[in-house]
């Protein structure tokens, strides 16, 4: 009975903590940006193929969206037509998991971004090279 007053004492500090990081993390924007989706049309490639990544986003206050592209590994190709929203990525010559991040701006200081994740694996001899 004497070890329940400090496991209360030590849950309810943990409690107030949590609280108090809640509280200071603040509130979401309601105007910023939203991804809806964020694809690529090949998750499995072959060492230096290639996909289309598309990410959907929108502003909830109609600002005009910038788009920023990374990765890991491999590069990112940018549409000469300057949408942003679609690229095309070309996995590098290692084997793995190589990830994606949009990062989706609204020029007025709301940001958000999401990852997609395509995987690079060996080709079968089999079915090449014949």
């Amino acid at each position: 009975m004497k070890f329940l007053k400090p496991l209360f004492i030590l849950l309810f500090t943990v409690i107030l903590a949590g609280l108090a990081v809640g509280c200071a993390a603040g509130s979401i924007n309601p105007n910023a940006p939203l991804i809806s989706s964020l694809v690529a049309e090949h998750t499995t490639l072959y060492p230096l193929g290639n996909t289309t990544v598309t990410c959907t986003a929108s502003s909830p206050d109609g600002a005009a969206l910038k788009y920023r592209w990374v990765c890991n590994d491999g590069t990112i190709i940018q549409d000469p037509a300057g949408n942003g929203s679609t690229v095309k990525y070309e996995a590098p010559r290692t084997y793995g998991d190589f990830h994606i991040m949009a990062t989706v701006d609204d020029g007025r200081g709301n940001s958000v971004n999401k990852t997609v994740t395509v995987t690079v694996i060996v080709r079968d001899p089999s079915t090449c090279c014949r």
